[in-house]
């Protein structure tokens, strides 16, 4: 959130009002002293300023404004209807912050999470954590089933974390939107790999959040 106030971004929350552009915004925390602890000093600030310019354009209320939890460190996220509880009645309380709902999504393994998880010799602590709480309930509402991510570029990939990794569908040179041919791809495999235990760990975790 914290880019709709860097200079010559001024007038992005406009532009994506106007547009009636739903937003999907991070807030690791409704505490200054965890948000800055993972984000940076200033970045809680900085986010409650981003949210309150986005009420101001009818965010939250009459354009759906919803928010993104992570857990700070090696665990599972809390219970995704009582966090959105704390968080809506934290942010309201204090800032008079209003927004849609809460999304819990687990951290994966990958990319600054992975390096951070080895500097603290957790990867594979945590990675034990992911495997132990599997839930094969989760499997049938994952993310990677019916949606895809797309590269600035135009590449195709399973999920965003796919992405990171640069996990396309084939092998060799890139993939893109454009070369596909959807009747083709019908009941295609996913490219898995060990990451994907955090998206079916305990409740599960997809890009709308919680998954049962």
């Amino acid at each position: 959130m914290t880019i709709l106030l860097e200079p010559g971004y001024d007038s992005l929350a406009e532009f994506l009002a106007e547009r009636e552009v739903e937003i999907i915004a991070s807030m690791p925390c409704y505490s200054a002293e965890n948000v800055n602890a993972q984000r940076g000093e200033g970045v809680f600030d900085a986010s409650i300023e981003a949210l309150r310019l986005l009420n101001s354009l009818g965010y939250g209320t009459a354009l759906p404004l919803h928010l993104v939890y992570n857990p700070v460190g090696a665990f599972l996220p809390p219970p995704q209807a009582e966090l959105e509880a704390d968080y809506k009645r934290e942010l309201g309380g204090h800032f008079g912050i209003v927004f849609n709902k809460l999304y819990t999504i687990t951290n994966l393994p990958i990319a600054r999470f992975a390096s951070y998880l080895r500097h603290n010799n957790k990867l594979a602590e945590y990675m034990q954590l992911l495997i132990d709480n599997f839930n094969p309930a989760t499997v049938q509402g994952l993310m990677c089933r019916n949606t895809i991510s797309v590269g600035w570029r135009g590449e195709v990939y399973d999920c965003d974390f796919n992405q990171q990794l640069g996990m396309q569908w084939q092998n060799g040179g890139l993939l893109f939107l454009w070369e596909i041919d959807p009747e083709k791809i019908e009941n295609r495999k996913v490219m898995t790999g060990n990451h994907c235990f955090g998206c079916t760990a305990g409740v599960g975790s997809s890009c709308g959040g919680a998954i049962l």
